[in-house]
C-alpha cells in the first residue's frame, strides 16, 4: 500500500508538472503516415486484450457464486474460504466495478487518446486532473482494462509463502501488459493506467487489512455465519414482499369485481 501511494503521488506531481507527457508517451504508439494506433490492428494484440479481459472475471466468479450460494443456501457450507470469497468478490464489485467503471469513467470527461485532435480525433486533449472534457461517458479517465489486470494482486496476495512474492509481481506485471495494450491501442494514456493500479490495490490492500491483517481480525467461520445471517433476512425479507404482494392482489381482485359489480350491467339485463 505505501508503494502505491508514493507512486501515485510521484506521477500525480510529476504529470500535474508535465502534463505533455502523456501526450508523449502516445505519441510513440501512434503511427503518423497512416494515422492510426497500428497496434490496435494487430491480431495478436486483439487477442491478448480479450484474455487480459476474460481471465481476472475467470477468476473472481467462483467468490461470487460462492457468496450468492450461502445467500441462497444459508445453512449450506461455502466450497471456498469466506474471506477469501468476501476478499475477491469485494474488491472486483467496488474497484473495477463502482469507482472505476460505475463513478470515474462515466463523470470525469477526459477524451481518449484516439479521440484527441492530435491523434486523429475532434477533441481537445486534457490532463488528468482536468474533469472538464467533451467525453459524455466511457471515458479515458481511468482505465478499466487496467484496472481489472491490477485486480490479480487480490488473489495474489492470498497466496502463502514465498510464492506470494512471486504470485504478486505476475499479478502487477499482469496489469502492467494489460494497461501498456491500452495505450499502445490509443485508448488510454499513461496516468489513466498508472491511478487505476493505484486505486485497486489501495482497495485490495484496505480490505485485505480488514479481513487478515489487522488485530484480531475475523475469522472464515464469522464471515460465513455473517454471510448466512444476510441471506436468512433476504429470505425473510422475500417472503415477507411475496405475502403482500399476494394480499396486494387480492385486494385488487375484490376491489375490481366491487366496481364491477357496481358500474358494469348484470349478465341478461336489457337495455
Amino acid at each position: 500500500m505505501f508503494f502505491a501511494l508514493v507512486t501515485g503521488a510521484a506521477v500525480a506531481i510529476l504529470f500535474t508538472v508535465f502534463p505533455q507527457w502523456d501526450m508523449a508517451i502516445s505519441s510513440l504508439f501512434w503511427d503518423a503516415s497512416r494515422r492510426n494506433f497500428a497496434l490496435a490492428a494487430a491480431p495478436w494484440a486483439r487477442t491478448a486484450r480479450s484474455l487480459a479481459n476474460y481471465i481476472p472475471w475467470a477468476i473472481a466468479a467462483p467468490a461470487f457464486a460462492a457468496i450468492v450460494l450461502k445467500l441462497i443456501f444459508p445453512a449450506g457450507k461455502m466450497f471456498m474460504p469466506a474471506r477469501a470469497a468476501v476478499l475477491l468478490a469485494l474488491t472486483m464489485a467496488v474497484g473495477p466495478g463502482l469507482i472505476v467503471n460505475g463513478i470515474l469513467k462515466q463523470e470525469w470527461g477526459r477524451p481518449r487518446p484516439v479521440h484527441v485532435d492530435s491523434f486523429g480525433g475532434k477533441d481537445a486533449f486534457k490532463s488528468w486532473y482536468e474533469t472538464d472534457g467533451t467525453c459524455p461517458g466511457n471515458c479515458s479517465f481511468v482505465s478499466g482494462e487496467g484496472a481489472l489486470g491490477f485486480w490479480l494482486t487480490a488473489p495474489a496476495s492470498l497466496v502463502p509463502g514465498p510464492a506470494g512474492a512471486v504470485a504478486m509481481v505476475a499479478a502487477v506485471t499482469f496489469g502492467a501488459v494489460a494497461g501498456g495494450l491500452r495505450i499502445a491501442f490509443g485508448g488510454h494514456f499513461f496516468t489513466d493506467v498508472v491511478f487505476s493500479a493505484v486505486l485497486v490495490v489501495l482497495i485490495v490492500a484496505l480490505t485485505r487489512l480488514w479481513l487478515y491483517d489487522r488485530a484480531r481480525p475475523p475469522t472464515d467461520d464469522q464471515v460465513e455465519r455473517a454471510i448466512g445471517r444476510i441471506g436468512l433476512g433476504l429470505h425473510a425479507f422475500v417472503r415477507m414482499a411475496w405475502r403482500s404482494a399476494i394480499r396486494l392482489a387480492r385486494l385488487v381482485w375484490r376491489g375490481g369485481r366491487a366496481v364491477a359489480a357496481r358500474y358494469l350491467p348484470r349478465r341478461g339485463a336489457g337495455l
